[in-house]
């Protein structure tokens, strides 16, 4: 075996660290991007913006017209765990007993249910489960009514027992026969409580009108309004794009020196000058990138799904991110980092760029995409009879002589899932 010196010739990739901030900032949210400015503006002193306090996009529920960029959300609700500790305010009990209740208030998920296990809370704060299911129950005596439940079934149950007319055959089917209701095995359900099926549709009439996730419009102490990045604009058939340049604040890179010999400045003044420089200027540049390349890629989208703008979802054609990609001859990345989390204002409503994309049906000839398959599939259902609703196969041959689009039993009990929309006999009603 010899040992020696062996010569070779290779290329490498190397990308600067300018490069990498570049696409890292090009798959940045407007929000993001923002935080990300404001973090520059901080740290460099040579970066100052120029706020802007027009939002023509941005929803708002305030009395002032004027705002800065940088106030991205607006207080609009009291978080679910300020608002239930409000009312113990009222309520008599022990210091302990308050620490207690604290715990469990700490412990709902934004839903307002209780998921984790009483026995394991309870062994965490060293008291009996007995103790800690009392404190449990005095939880769920607060609003939003089946606030603490630890199930679907125990929320409903709480909520039927505060209705001002109680039902004592609804509460006795959600308490003991919960999965046969759910399941819709009514016929069984009927013989076992002894009353006619249309009865136990009138209870389900009014389960309906009860909130499953009661703690849900308390999730957030902040209401964050979605601010387009584009805009389509229709003018009579013409189509436009707008970029909304009022995300940013308008960015200022100061220059007071420039760097010549004659500069009587030391090395190191020179050097930190120079970098705050070149990482403004970067900045610039690469927002500026951001922004064509964001243009670039819905002039083709709008090229490629231009009756979608002028008629609707309902004409949503096949598109892929490397239709695009071979289009404006980039790498498929680029499309995807573009597209990550930017939204679009549309003359059928707001949508995130994302929504544009949809595969081809491979089961049918033609432009056809799963996107517009599924909205049609929606509208069929919400028009059944709902005595006699639509069975999957009978739901593919409509869609064939109502829209020509032929498609399998497998394939609309594919599509029907992932809408989440239960099968014909969970949405029969009687």
């Amino acid at each position: 075996m010899k040992i020696g010196l062996i010569q070779e010739q290779s290329l490498k990739l190397r990308m600067t660290q300018e490069l990498k901030q570049a696409i890292t900032l090009l798959q940045y949210s407007s929000a993001d991007l923002l935080s990300y400015v404001q973090e520059l503006v901080v740290e460099n002193p040579l970066i100052d913006v120029k706020e802007t306090y027009s939002t023509p996009y941005r929803e708002r529920r305030t009395n002032s017209n004027k705002q800065s960029f940088i106030e991205n959300s607006l207080k609009e609700r009291t978080c679910l765990r300020e608002h239930l500790r409000n009312q113990l305010i009222d309520i008599r009990m022990e210091q302990k007993e308050r620490v207690y209740v604290d715990f469990l208030i700490d412990a709902l998920d934004a839903n307002g249910y209780l998921k984790d296990d009483l026995a394991e809370l309870a062994s965490i704060l060293k008291v009996s489960e007995e103790l800690l299911e009392s404190k449990l129950y005095l939880l769920q005596t607060l609003d939003p009514v089946g606030i603490g439940a630890r199930s679907l079934q125990e929320c409903i149950l709480l909520q039927l027992r505060k209705l001002p007319v109680r039902n004592a055959v609804a509460e006795t089917i959600i308490s003991d026969h919960f999965r046969s209701f759910a399941e819709k095995s009514w016929k069984d359900l009927s013989k076992k409580v002894n009353v006619p099926i249309s009865e136990i549709q009138e209870i389900q009439n009014i389960i309906k009108t009860l909130e499953p996730r009661p703690g849900l419009k308390y999730e957030s102490d902040e209401t964050t309004y979605i601010t387009p990045d584009l805009t389509i604009e229709r003018v009579n058939d013409e189509l436009h794009i707008i970029y909304n340049d009022e995300i940013l604040p308008q960015l200022i890179i100061n220059q007071p020196i420039k760097l010549n010999e004659s500069n009587r400045l030391d090395t190191e003044t020179k050097d930190y000058y120079s970098k705050h420089l070149t990482q403004g200027k970067w900045l610039q540049r690469a927002i500026d990138q951001r922004k064509e390349t964001m243009i670039n890629v819905m002039k083709v989208i709008l090229h490629k799904q231009k009756e979608y703008f002028l008629y609707g979802k309902n004409f949503l054609k096949p598109l892929t991110l490397m239709d695009i990609a071979e289009t404006l001859d980039v790498h498929v990345s680029t499309v995807s980092r573009t597209v990550k989390d930017k939204f679009v204002q549309t003359p059928h409503g707001l949508v995130s760029m994302k929504s544009f994309f949809s595969t081809k049906l491979d089961e049918v000839s033609g432009e056809v995409s799963t996107t517009s398959v599924k909205i049609h599939l929606k509208e069929l259902i919400s028009a059944e009879d709902k005595m006699k609703p639509l069975s999957d196969q009978k739901i593919a041959n409509l869609l064939k002589t109502s829209y020509g689009i032929t498609i399998s039993r497998r394939t609309v009990t594919k599509y029907r899932e992932q809408l989440n929309i239960p099968t014909s006999v969970i949405r029969k009603q009687y």
